[in-house]
């Protein structure tokens, strides 16, 4: 008996080994990768997620700009195609067909508390560029509204939507002769719309809190030969913050941020920063008048391009980005003191763009990206980002 209690120990013991030498092997490997994929071309492949990439758009022409939004079980993806914005979503079983909502391009989707997805985009109508919106019901999607309703070009569309429902639009727009930060909302009959005090530049994101604020980041600069600073103001509803300069590099370009609010009220921002010569990945989080230091999140030689950030429950923060044959992230808990290794989405030697990461309410992880296929168009894949179970070789023995 005696024995046989040790030799089921030494088992259990040998198991665990496994396990942790198995786990260490995937974790080297992720950094490997994140090293070495500019300098080691191969095959496409992705980590073992938990469901394969699924390829979205499917189509022979040329499919770009992902956006991804996710509540419960429903998953929502949309992309500009041939001047055309194009729509799938997964019910928890089973894949929509494609299909167009509108004439346009730069999509942004986003869904509401009752599971609707929600999607603005750009359109030319009248030879002039206005931002539109349309709601998607379960079966079809609305007209296109138009949003901005101004005498200028409007572009670069974002938007997000609070929890009582209210639709919350930024968008760039040079109606005032130079560009300007637009915000817009749907207070249930008609859109309002305003340019954002003190707010110049272009490439907005948004983000709404649980408490209703509106986050808004942008990039804009003092001079047209000062780099780009990354921006930030927030709503509280009757008045606008003062502009933050989050990135405050005086001789850096810093450019197309994106932001993510956790459950605390603070604002997670992240941007394309130029360091040496080459872009790089930038991270701050804090609340009007208080920010981290920015830190710097890509690690390898290549550049890295159009980061963003995604938010579990409030608890845990993921930024992702590209660097041109590689997507990938990193997240780390709001009270870690240190960011994960850098875990790859797809490695593709022929391209990849756009990583686009989103969270549901019940904190699953998920991603989109623009990717180019064999036949040498881009198309728009989707993947579930939770992990496989890896289950170890159990090696069984009797008690008697």
């Amino acid at each position: 008996m005696y024995s046989q209690v040790h030799k089921a120990i030494g088992l259990l013991f040998v198991a665990i080994l496994f396990c942790l030498s198995a786990h260490e092997s995937l974790a080297s490997s992720h950094r490997a990768v994140c090293r070495l994929a500019a300098r080691s071309p191969s095959a496409a492949q992705s980590l073992p997620f938990r469901g394969q990439p699924v390829n979205v758009s499917a189509s022979p022409g040329d499919s770009r700009s992902p956006s991804l939004a996710v509540s419960d079980d429903t998953v929502h993806v949309v992309w500009e195609e041939s001047s055309r914005v194009y729509h799938r979503f997964w019910d928890g079983s089973t894949w929509s067909s494609s299909r167009c909502v509108a004439v346009g391009e730069q999509p942004s989707v986003a869904t509401d508390v009752s599971g609707w997805a929600h999607v603005v985009f750009v359109n030319e109508f009248g030879g002039n560029y206005e931002i539109y919106h349309c709601r998607w019901n379960g079966a079809s999607w609305s007209l296109p509204r138009n949003v901005s309703n101004t005498s200028g070009v409007s572009s670069a569309p974002r938007l997000d939507i609070a929890l009582d429902g209210t639709i919350h639009v930024v968008w760039a727009d040079n109606t005032p002769g130079y560009s300007v930060i637009y915000h817009a909302y749907w207070n249930g009959t008609y859109w309002i719309n305003e340019p954002i005090p003190n707010a110049l530049g272009g490439a907005p994101a948004v983000a709404v809190s649980v408490d209703g604020l509106v986050h808004i980041v942008w990039q804009d600069r003092d001079a047209l030969d000062a780099p780009y600073e990354v921006y930030y103001s927030r709503w509280t509803g009757s008045a606008w913050s003062l502009p933050e300069d989050l990135s405050d590099t005086v001789t850096e370009q810093s450019i197309i941020p994106s932001v993510a609010v956790g459950q605390g009220g603070q604002a997670h921002v992240v941007w394309q920063e130029k360091v040496g010569g080459q872009y790089t990945i930038y991270y701050t989080w804090g609340v009007v008048g208080y920010w981290s230091v920015p830190e710097r999140l890509s690690e390898s030689e290549a550049e890295a391009y159009l980061p963003s950030v995604a938010v579990n429950k409030g608890f845990t923060v993921y930024i992702g980005w590209d660097e041109g044959t590689l997507a990938l992230y990193r997240h780390k808990g709001v009270d870690d003191a240190n960011w994960s290794q850098c875990t790859p989405v797809m490695d593709d030697p022929m391209g990849v763009t756009g990583l686009q990461l989103a969270m549901n309410g019940a904190g699953q992880f998920h991603a989109a990206w623009a990717q180019r296929v064999a036949s040498g168009n881009w198309d728009v894949f989707y993947q579930n980002l939770a992990y496989k179970l890896l289950v170890p070789l159990v090696l069984r023995g009797h008690l008697r």
